[in-house]
């Protein structure tokens, strides 16, 4: 993994959306769905979780716990 996270150069919004995406195709993968119906193997699996983790790392930064729907950003 590169030192550089893309995902910072994103708005807050736009990261807090994908913190959600991120979060919901981890629930798929918890649940069995990535394998069992998106077909994931092993190389797709480590790279949702390489992305979900690259996504927190941005999401801790650039949102945290605020409402970014209250912010001018």
């Amino acid at each position: 993994m590169s030192d550089t996270n893309p995902f910072l150069a994103l708005s807050p919004a736009a990261v807090d959306v994908l913190d959600d995406m991120a979060d919901a195709w981890s629930d798929k993968d918890r649940h069995g769905e990535l394998v069992n119906e998106q077909g994931y193997g092993p190389k797709k699996l480590a790279a949702s979780n390489e992305l979900h983790t690259l996504i927190r790392a941005a999401w801790k930064v650039r949102v945290g716990y605020r409402n970014v729907e209250d912010d001018d950003a």
